[in-house]
């Protein structure tokens, strides 16, 4: 049996070509991988939108009343006004933070609707995710696929259909260049 020998340069080629494929599957990769996540954020910040639209309604009053316990406190215990002002600042901390991405979604779902509404195609896009995340529900029973489905009149699996091609199209509207697959 003959051995092929390669030279030197050839064995750089070589190295170097299976060197910048391997960084282009890492970036791919990684792309893939920060897609995906910011899909599964947009689901989550719809599912737990209208929680999180309460938590800032309860937050307020909730600091309020413990700011008011803590002018007793001082005079009475001033060692438990570390714990309690750190309580306060993180009441307060997400509170903020809640409130400038209820703020930030308000604006996109907003901006959503103008285009689902302008489109025909698209206003039952609109109109689903109404119905599974953004309108009050009676007894905080979240609504079902099948629920949306029926007061439709439309099968599950569009309702599945049109949810995931809107969570997509809000996920650009979300996270900017970070929400588009490429």
């Amino acid at each position: 049996m003959e051995e092929k020998s390669i030279s030197y340069g050839d064995a750089v080629k070589i190295g170097v070509r299976e060197g910048i494929k391997y960084i282009k599957e890492q970036e791919y990769y990684k792309t893939k991988k920060r897609y995906d996540r910011r899909l599964r954020n947009t689901r989550l910040l719809l599912k737990n939108y209208r929680g999180l639209t309460v938590h800032i309604r309860m937050t307020s009053s909730s600091a309020d009343k413990v700011k008011q316990e803590n002018a007793i406190d001082v005079l009475d215990d001033i060692e438990s006004i570390d714990d309690e002002e750190q309580y306060i600042q993180a009441i307060s901390r997400t509170k903020i933070r809640t409130s400038i991405m209820i703020e930030h979604i308000n604006k996109v779902l907003n901006y959503y609707k103008l285009i689902c509404k302008s489109e025909e195609s698209n206003k039952r896009k609109y109109k689903i995710l109404e119905i599974l995340f953004i309108n009050k529900t009676d007894n905080d029973i979240v609504p079902t696929y099948e629920d949306a489905a029926e007061k439709l009149e439309i099968s599950v699996s569009t309702v599945n259909r049109e949810v995931r091609d809107a969570m997509q199209d809000l996920s650009i509207l979300l996270f900017g260049v970070d929400g588009i697959k490429l």
